[in-house]
């Protein structure tokens, strides 16, 4: 049997992208599954074990059931729109789940790596033209203040008890699996296919980097060994500078698609960082990690996939 690693937030687009290349490599993946999704792509090999990360015990229950030598912390409320709605349950879930997760491998003491996924949005608004690690972490919204705290927290457990502790900050992950139809991508191709009218929220201006899972999965993987043998930065960018407006990314797909969308382009601004520029090159010197996959070239069977599984459901 090859390494445990104990992933949270496994049915998600990310999660059940790298435990599935987990698994094929070899190793033995524990996913806590708070919900049973119908809609993953999680592989069934995967060992699930049920919890929320909000319960201490449950944490412990799963940390010992999986005995783990890699823990990669993935579950959150993710969805910045949500954010605004809910933000007691979005401050509870992204702050108390991690302290619940990294007290209970303070107590466990067995890990070689622990991957802490923090955001993009964690540094608040741009300062200058580029996000680099130094940056500020100033969230100003919910979620993004909540990543903030997350990222403050990861670290401080990393400097306190010298846990190989990896923050991630990775901008706006796209690809096959993410059934999450409030995010961009999703959301265009199944307005399309439905026959759904679009609402592009901002006037379609903001911007965004956009990055291949395949691409961050591979940085996850870098980044574990990178934990266990070298550990000299606690945190790091993932980010593919290929960054896109919204309208541009809308277009895009309209071309790909080779027909015209049904949208409304709404001009009240949001409560959303307007740009977002990053810097990969420290975890490219320090991995030698480099991103595959460009938008143009993979979205197309992205949308092919998305399109499949929107007819058969």
């Amino acid at each position: 049997m090859g390494t445990s690693i104990a992933i949270t937030g496994a049915t998600g687009l990310l999660g059940s992208n790298l435990a599935n290349k987990l698994i094929s490599d070899g190793n033995e993946v524990y996913a806590l599954i708070k919900d049973e999704q119908s809609k993953s792509i999680l592989s069934k090999k995967a060992t699930r074990v049920y919890g929320d990360i909000n319960n201490k015990s449950d944490i412990e229950y799963f940390v010992q059931k999986s005995n783990p030598e890699h823990f990669i912390h993935l579950a959150a409320q993710t969805q910045a729109y949500d954010s605004l709605k809910y933000p007691y349950q979005t401050f509870y879930n992204n702050i108390v789940g991690t302290i619940n997760i990294l007290e209970s491998l303070r107590e466990y003491s067995q890990c070689k790596s622990i991957i802490v996924a923090s955001s993009d949005k964690a540094y608040g608004e741009l300062k200058g033209k580029i996000y680099k690690e130094d940056h500020q972490l100033k969230g100003i919204y919910p979620y993004d203040a909540s990543k903030s705290a997350t990222d403050l927290i990861s670290n401080s457990y990393r400097e306190t008890y010298s846990m190989p502790i990896i923050i991630t900050r990775a901008c706006n992950i796209y690809g096959v699996g993410d059934f999450n139809k409030q995010r961009l991508i999703p959301g265009i191709i199944e307005a399309y296919t439905i026959h759904k009218k679009y609402t592009i929220r901002n006037k379609g201006e903001d911007i965004r980097e956009y990055i291949h899972v395949d691409d961050v999965v591979s940085a996850y993987q870098l980044l574990m060994k990178y934990a266990e043998e070298k550990n000299h930065h606690g945190a790091f960018n993932i980010s593919s500078g290929e960054s896109y407006s919204t309208i541009d990314l809308f277009n895009l797909i309209q071309d790909i698609l080779g027909a015209e969308i049904k949208h409304e382009i709404k001009q009240e601004k949001s409560r959303e960082i307007k740009n977002q520029f990053m810097d990969a090159s420290l975890l490219k010197s320090e991995t030698g990690w480099v991103p595959k996959n460009s938008i143009e070239k993979s979205l197309g069977l992205v949308i092919k996939w998305y399109q499949e599984k929107l007819k058969t459901n």
